[in-house]
């Protein structure tokens, strides 16, 4: 028997910060099944493509985790929350969570992202470990 892994989703337009992110993931020793989509956009419409998707991936669609980068180009993280926030009444992925992944420490940007509930952690670039990470991870994975 495969064992299943847990389906997460990168939205970050930056190669390098993905590539950074999977390395944690990695040395976290976390088994993940990894999704990457390089905006916001991109992302929604794969989400919105749920079907297909669950029909492609039919144990690893719907990400359990998403993690989003705030500045991207054509739709960023802000506008990407608002958009999920609406199409998770529409389509079955009221199990996704958010962690947030941004540059940006401003409090600002803190306050107004985690008031969604579905957002369940901010993490700085460059400020975690993949230890940290594993334990985050599985926080979600578990409460499951």
């Amino acid at each position: 028997m495969t064992k299943i892994k847990p389906p997460v989703l990168i939205i970050d337009d930056d190669e390098v910060d993905r590539y950074i992110l999977k390395r944690l993931i990695k040395e976290a020793q976390l088994e993940l099944r990894i999704f990457e989509k390089t905006d916001g956009q991109e992302a929604l419409d794969f989400l919105e493509d749920y079907d297909a998707n669950k029909k492609k991936y039919p144990d690893e669609f719907p990400p359990i985790i998403i993690f989003l980068d705030i500045n991207m180009p054509r739709v960023n993280g802000i506008q990407f929350l608002n958009a999920f926030a609406q199409l998770r009444v529409k389509i079955d992925i009221s199990t996704c969570v958010i962690m947030m992944f941004s540059t940006s420490e401003r409090e600002e940007d803190k306050a107004n992202i985690m008031g969604h509930e579905f957002v369940k952690d901010y993490l700085v670039k460059g400020a975690f470990t993949s230890q940290q990470l594993k334990e985050k991870v599985l926080k979600v994975i578990n409460s499951r």
